[in-house]
C-alpha cells in the first residue's frame, strides 16, 4: 500500500523512536538527529511532509524549515515545540515558515490527523499545478497551429485567409478545442479555490452583459468574459490554507501573498499568445480609479476597461459569499460598499452600470446567467442555479428549484424566525 514520505528531524532518539512506532505504519520515514544530514537528503528527495524539533544544537527548527522553504515551498513543514519555545514558534508561523505546530507531549490522534491533512492539501494542490502546465502547453501549440492558418496580407493588415473549404473546417475544431481549454483552466480555477459556487462564471457572465452595455466590440467582448473566467488563474499559485479564509482573518503576510494572484496569473497567461490581452486586463484589475492602486497607479481611463469592469463585479461577489467576511454580508449591504468606494477605487460609470444590472436582471445574450438575490426579490418561477443552505449548512432548496409562492412564504417566515437574510442565486 502507497504511503507518504515524511522527513522527520530531532536530535533526541527517544523522541525519534516515538514518532517512529507512531507513524511507521501510516507514513514511508526519513529519520535524523542532524538537521545539516537532513537538508541534504531533502536537497535531492523533497518530500512533501516535514516536521521539525525547534530546539537543536545545531540549528533549531525554525531556521531548519527557513531552508527547507529555500529549497521547495511546495512540502507541507511542521515544528514540535515545548512550551518554553511558544513564543519563537508563533513568530516561526507568523513568518510563514511552517505549516503547523505540536507542543510536547503530542497529541497522536491529531498529529496523525494534521499530517494526513497535509499530505491531502499537498496533492491537491501538485494536481492544481499539473492541469495549469499542461493546459499552458497544449495552448501554446495551439497558437503555433493558429499562427500556421494566418496568412499576410494587403500589407500587414489583420485578415485570416484559408486556403480551402477543408482547412476553415480545421480552423473552426482549432478555435473550439481552444474553447475548451478555456473551460478546462476555469473549472480547475474554481477546484483549487475550494468554490462552489461557481463565482468565476457569475463573474464572466455579468461582466460581458455590462461589456455589451458599454457598447464594447465582439472580441473585446469575448476577452472581457474570458477574464472573469480566468482571473483567478493566480490563485492557483496560492496555499489552499489562505484560501479557505476569508481575506479580513489573514495576516498582513498572508494578505500580501494572497494580493499577489494578480500578477501571477498575468505572469502564467501572458506566454498564450491568444490570452496576452487577457493577462493584460487582469494585471490591472488591482488599479484604483483614483490612481492609488497596484502595480503602475493607473487612473481612470489608463485603466484597461475590462479591468474596471471585473473589479467592482468580482468585489462584489466576494462579499455576498463570504470571501472578504467571515459571514457573508447582504446584498444591500454589499451594493453599499460598492458604491461607497465610486470615484476611489471603482469606476462610477461602472458601478451604475453594474447597480442596474442587479436591479433588472436581464436575460443573457449568449449563455446563461446568475444573479444574487434576496428573498423580497424573488419571483414565481425563478430557477435556482444553486442549493440554498442555512447557517448549519443543511440544505433548504435544492439547484434548479423553480420557485413558487410556497418557497417564498416559508423562506420569509425562516428569515424572521432565525433572524437571518437569505441570499440566492437564480439562472437567467
Amino acid at each position: 500500500m502507497f504511503k507518504p514520505e515524511l522527513l522527520i528531524v530531532d536530535d533526541e532518539e527517544e523522541v525519534l523512536n516515538a514518532l517512529k512506532r507512531l507513524l511507521r505504519n501510516k507514513f514511508e520515514l526519513h529519520l535524523f538527529s542532524d538537521p545539516i544530514a537532513a537538508l541534504e537528503f531533502y536537497q535531492s528527495n523533497p518530500v512533501p511532509l516535514v516536521i521539525s524539533d525547534m530546539r537543536m544544537p545545531i540549528m533549531d527548527g525554525a531556521k531548519f524549515l527557513s531552508k527547507i522553504t529555500e529549497i521547495s515551498q511546495r512540502s507541507k513543514r511542521f515544528l514540535l515545540t515545548g512550551h518554553a519555545d511558544i513564543n519563537l514558534t508563533v513568530a516561526a508561523v507568523n513568518e510563514g515558515k511552517i505549516s503547523h505546530y505540536f507542543t510536547k507531549p503530542w497529541n497522536n490522534d491529531k498529529l496523525v490527523s494534521e499530517l494526513k491533512l497535509a499530505y491531502d492539501l499537498f496533492i491537491s494542490e501538485t494536481k492544481s499545478k499539473k492541469l495549469l502546465q499542461k493546459n499552458i502547453e497544449k495552448n501554446a501549440e495551439l497558437s503555433l497551429l493558429n499562427n500556421a492558418l494566418e496568412l499576410e496580407v494587403d500589407k500587414g493588415k489583420e485578415k485570416l485567409a484559408l486556403l480551402s473549404y477543408k482547412e476553415a473546417k480545421s480552423f473552426v475544431r482549432l478555435k473550439r478545442t481552444f474553447s475548451t481549454f478555456i473551460d478546462l483552466y476555469a473549472e480547475i480555477i474554481s477546484h483549487h479555490t475550494l468554490d462552489e459556487s461557481r463565482h468565476n462564471y457569475r463573474v464572466a457572465g455579468q461582466a460581458r452583459l455590462i461589456a455589451e452595455q458599454s457598447s464594447c466590440g465582439k472580441l473585446e467582448t469575448f476577452q472581457i468574459y474570458i477574464t472573469g473566467l480566468l482571473y483567478e488563474t493566480g490563485k492557483l499559485l496560492v496555499p489552499q490554507s489562505i484560501l479557505s479564509v476569508s481575506s479580513d482573518l489573514l495576516s498582513q503576510q498572508e494578505k500580501t501573498l494572497y494580493n499577489s494572484f494578480y500578477g501571477e496569473g498575468y505572469q502564467l497567461l501572458r506566454k498564450v499568445n491568444e490570452l496576452s490581452h487577457v493577462a493584460h486586463i487582469i494585471k490591472c484589475i488591482p488599479e484604483y480609479y483614483n490612481g492609488l492602486g497596484v502595480p503602475n497607479h493607473l487612473s481612470k481611463e489608463e485603466i484597461p476597461l475590462g479591468s474596471r469592469i471585473i473589479s467592482v463585479i468580482s468585489t462584489f461577489d466576494d462579499l455576498v459569499i463570504g470571501r472578504q467576511t467571515q459571514i457573508p454580508i447582504s446584498i444591500i449591504e454589499a451594493k453599499h460598499r460598492i458604491k461607497k468606494l465610486s470615484k476611489t477605487k471603482f469606476d462610477p460609470s461602472v458601478v451604475s452600470l453594474f447597480l442596474k444590472l442587479l436591479e433588472k436582471m436581464p436575460n443573457a445574450i449568449e449563455g446563461t446567467i446568475e444573479y444574487p438575490v434576496n428573498v423580497a426579490q424573488l419571483n414565481i418561477g425563478n430557477i435556482l442555479a444553486q442549493n440554498l443552505m442555512n447557517n448549519n449548512h443543511n440544505v433548504l432548496l435544492t439547484k434548479n428549484t423553480i420557485i413558487e409562492a410556497q418557497h417564498i412564504d416559508k423562506l420569509k417566515e425562516l428569515e424572521i424566525e432565525y433572524k437571518n437574510t437569505f441570499t440566492l442565486f437564480i439562472v437567467k
